[in-house]
């Protein structure tokens, strides 16, 4: 009697296969982001600066400039001036029928002062 051959399914180590490599990758990540490659490895997360960062640390250290008070000046005199009598702007007949014609007044006449 002849021995069966066996066949697998290879679908089981490739997705064993996948599921340790992602496994390994995550932890390579994780490994990777804790550490200061400048100045070797520190335990904890690495701490990030900016320059703006650095600046403003700068600017903190250094103490605060004192300005001198400025003297109080005494206030400018009020001078009221009444403002000028406003006179009516003279209307003729061609700009009475102009403002009518665009819709600006109607069209009844206009009283003309007596002189």
């Amino acid at each position: 009697m002849a021995k069966a051959e066996r066949h697998s399914n290879p679908f089981g180590w490739i997705l064993l296969g996948a599921l340790v490599g992602a496994i390994a990758t995550a932890g390579v990540l994780l490994i990777a982001s804790s550490m200061d490659f400048d100045g070797g490895y520190k335990p904890g997360p690495a701490e990030i600066r900016t320059a703006a960062e650095d600046a403003a640390a700068v600017a903190a250290a250094r103490p605060a400039p004192v300005a001198a008070a400025p003297k109080p000046a005494a206030p400018p005199p009020v001078v009221t001036v009444p403002p000028p009598a406003a006179e009516p702007p003279t209307v003729d007949a061609q700009m009475a029928d102009d403002a009518a014609a665009a819709g600006m007044t109607s069209r009844a006449p206009a009283e003309q002062p007596t002189n």
